[in-house]
């Protein structure tokens, strides 16, 4: 498309220069994936009284843009059926500073097993990383939640599950993360993550 909002064909053989030399990649099209996807690591929460790193992911050194979101995101299945509850707590990491999105909020144990997808954002502004995930995908979301609500409240301007981090330096590899804990190990107490991916916007 021209400056005057017109269409222009390509022909075979043209080519279109790709922006954003941050990449450090050798080809433009290694840029290209660059800015599309992160290499992610999963692992499973289970049995275990530990807190274990479910997803992550590497922005490498010069790569992070300003204004520029980072995606993490997980297909995962859970279940607490120990016959006693047990507290949950999930957080969200960049480098080795940490944010509480669920703080050993209580699961009581019921026969179901559960199915989600979880979305998690990091948008870097200027010097800060600009972090959000909906109270759904956060575990404070309830099955009993009505449709469209008719007015804002206040708690919609202080959520608990935003943060903004701080002091990042991009000049440095940045690993980004969520981690799941339970209170207790149980072999039928688990959130396993069964698919991930991370990508840029």
């Amino acid at each position: 498309v021209n400056d005057a909002g017109n269409a222009v064909e390509i022909a075979t053989g043209d080519t279109i220069p790709i922006a954003n030399g941050g990449t450090n990649a050798t080809t433009k099209g290694g840029a290209v994936a660059n800015l599309l996807t992160e290499t992610v690591s999963i692992a499973n929460c289970a049995n275990t009284s530990s807190e274990i790193t479910v997803i992550s992911a590497t922005v490498a050194a010069n790569t992070w843009a300003n204004m520029e979101e980072v995606v993490l995101q997980i297909a995962c299945t859970h279940r607490q059926f120990s016959g006693t509850s047990k507290n949950l707590t999930l957080k969200a990491k960049v480098g080795g500073t940490s944010f509480t999105m669920l703080s050993a909020s209580s699961v009581s144990s019921n026969t179901s097993i559960g199915y989600s997808t979880r979305t998690y954002k990091f948008l870097r502004v200027g010097s800060e990383i600009w972090f959000t995930a909906s109270s759904a995908q956060a575990g404070l979301g309830t099955g009993t939640a009505t449709g469209a609500q008719a007015a804002i409240t206040a708690d919609q301007f202080t959520s608990s599950t935003s943060n903004k981090y701080t002091g990042a330096d991009f000049t440095t590899n940045l690993t980004i993360a969520i981690t799941v804990q339970w209170s207790a190990a149980d072999a039928l107490t688990y959130f396993n993550v069964d698919g991930g991916k991370a990508f840029k916007l």
